[in-house]
């Protein structure tokens, strides 16, 4: 089929990448996936970015630190001499492959990228890694900027992992090993400094892996308790280091996973994340920054905070420019729309279904123009019903405060909440490490901007409100525009439902297990298709039969009153979001 070769940029102001590649991005057409989901092709939707505007947002850092970088393009699997980083392995966790060019000269897949740190250059993610997506429909793979990733980061990083040990622990994959990294400086001291820096890195990547994957519930294909993540990173750096006895001290499992969020229209949205919990705008973008800066020291930066923090901020690897940068690339992103390959719209059935999105979504998901560029979205914070454990932990969330007791929540000195030593609430000390970070890096952010961010969730409300003719129930999640929806499986906030089609029934009709992780796009039900062999099974429910906490598919039963028919309308109407 021919390829939609999307509009040019917008006005970002961004330098574009100095390269040429054609309208698939490099892209790789997967021929040998390990589940047998194959493609012939690749093909880009318009989302007016320009090949080399995906280029950059595949490819550039945002500070995230995770070995470093030529270990990894040397690293075999944990079982075998096959290289860590082919093709295969890296479908396995559901990355996206690419080709080798200008930008990418190593041939990383989408959302890897050199950071070039303190002394040596890094691996490390990018905001693509968890924000790009594919979808297959006869024998084409749709890639689409911006949508949430399937990829299995805890798989990744653990897998990873092992092999570092396993390199570490055995002497012919130390060899190897040591002759690609070593080439030119080989010699008995630098394999026994080599060793040595093995050991630390290892030590800091099972460090990480015990605090954020959790063993019994793993969060599995395109799901991460983000939150989880960065509390758990501040919590723990915050300790003094004669506190620190084990790899989790002052931290709590971070097993309340979410659905990635899609980004389009995410810089014209008044408030971000699903709980709401990040203001967005003002000058210089510091309410981006405040979001932003907290999701890299999550996902592997290198920051550190002195044992008597002063007014001089925390050293780190986060990379504010880029981030900035990135934000200004995103505000030109449009949603996808529906493939013309795919099964064609009913012009009818979409116009009837219009009228039911009017009457039972319009108030929690505004209808706007994707292309407008001064669209605005405006949160709606309600309490559908849906699994509370995400909004709980965030807001409940405390901890010792350890080098931060005595210090404020906005940094500076009477600015803010004093963070005191024991139960510091996590808003606090997030709130603390975010501006210390800002104001410690070469980006000088406006004192005043800065004190207004607010990082913290509205408060809970009550069980069982009633508002209007509908009944409010457990913690609020943001409703947001529906534009490209499609794309987006699988749906609610932890993503608990494998397609609109299930999310429009009672909670009591929906699947209790579905595969996550396939690409075999689904144009009736609108999800990927359930039945995938060899890919993560999502459970609702135990062995036992109860619920796991997150993983409830209950809540948000607007539209299950709908007749069949009905509801087929109104799936037509979603498709042409």
């Amino acid at each position: 089929p021919p390829v939609s070769v999307p509009t040019p940029d917008g006005a970002g102001g961004a330098p574009k990448a100095s390269i040429a590649v054609g309208p698939d991005r490099d892209a790789i057409a997967p021929s040998d996936d390990p589940f047998g989901e194959t493609a012939g092709t690749v093909v880009y939707l318009g989302q007016n970015w320009s090949s080399s505007r995906s280029q950059d947002f595949y490819f550039t850092s945002q500070g995230s630190q995770i070995v470093p970088y030529d270990w990894f393009l040397a690293l075999e699997q944990p079982d075998g001499v096959v290289p860590f980083r082919i093709e295969k392995n890296m479908l396995k966790f559901r990355f996206l492959t690419q080709v080798q060019d200008d930008l990418n000269p190593d041939g990383l897949p989408v959302g890897f990228a050199k950071d070039q740190g303190r002394g040596r250059a890094w691996l490390g993610f990018t905001c693509a890694a968890c924000h790009t997506n594919e979808v297959h429909y006869k024998n084409v793979a749709y890639r689409i900027d911006g949508a949430p990733a399937l990829g299995d980061v805890g798989g990744l990083l653990i897998s990873l992992t092992d092999a570092l040990k396993a390199t570490l622990g055995q002497a012919d994959k130390f060899d190897r090993f040591a002759t690609t990294v070593l080439a030119g400086k080989d010699g008995p001291l630098a394999r026994q400094a080599l060793k040595a820096q093995m050991a630390k890195v290892i030590a800091r990547r099972e460090g990480y892996n015990a605090r954020n994957f959790p063993a019994g519930n793993p969060a599995g294909y395109g799901r991460i308790d983000a939150f989880g993540a960065i509390l758990n990173e501040v919590y723990h750096h915050a300790v003094r280091a004669k506190d620190l006895t084990a790899n989790t001290d002052n931290t709590q499992p971070a097993d309340a996973p979410v659905s990635i969020p899609f980004l389009w229209d995410t810089p014209q949205h008044d408030k971000l994340q699903w709980n709401g919990s990040a203001t967005n705008g003002g000058p210089q973008n510091v309410g981006a920054l405040g979001r932003t800066v907290g999701e890299v020291l999550g996902v592997f930066a290198d920051f550190e905070v002195p044992e008597d923090p002063g007014l001089f901020g925390y050293s780190s690897s986060v990379q504010i420019q880029n981030l900035l940068t990135i934000e200004d690339w995103i505000t030109n992103l449009w949603s996808p729309q529906w493939p013309d390959a795919f099964p064609p719209i009913d012009p009818a059935k979409r116009d009837l279904g219009r009228a039911l999105f009017e009457k039972s979504c319009r108030n929690c998901h505004a209808d706007i123009n994707r292309s407008d560029p001064n669209r605005t979205v405006q949160a709606v914070m309600w309490g559908s019903g849906t699994d509370p454990r995400m909004a709980d932990k965030f807001a409940n969330r405390t901890g010792k405060s350890g080098k931060l007791a005595g210090s404020y929540s906005l940094y500076f000195p009477f600015a803010g909440d004093k963070i005191p030593a024991e139960n510091a609430p996590g808003k606090s000390m997030l709130t603390n490490i975010v501006f210390g970070t800002l104001i410690g890096s070469p980006f000088h952010a406006p004192i005043d901007e800065l004190s207004k961010l607010e990082l913290a969730a509205p408060p809970l409300v009550p069980e069982s409100v009633q508002v209007g003719e509908l009944k409010e129930v457990g913690p609020r999640y943001k409703g947001r525009p529906l534009n490209g929806i499609w794309a987006t499986a699988p749906y609610l906030h932890n993503g608990s439902v494998p397609s609109l089609d299930a999310l429009l029934k009672l909670a009591k009709d929906r699947p209790t297990e579905f595969s996550v992780g396939g690409r075999e796009f689904d144009p009736v039900a609108v999800g990927c298709k359930q039945d995938v062999k060899g890919v993560f099974t999502f459970h609702v429910k135990d062995a036992s039969g109860k619920v796991i906490p997150g993983n409830s598919n209950e809540g948000h039963e607007y539209g299950s009153n709908l007749t069949d028919v009905e509801r087929a309308q109104l799936l037509e109407y979603l498709k042409s979001l």
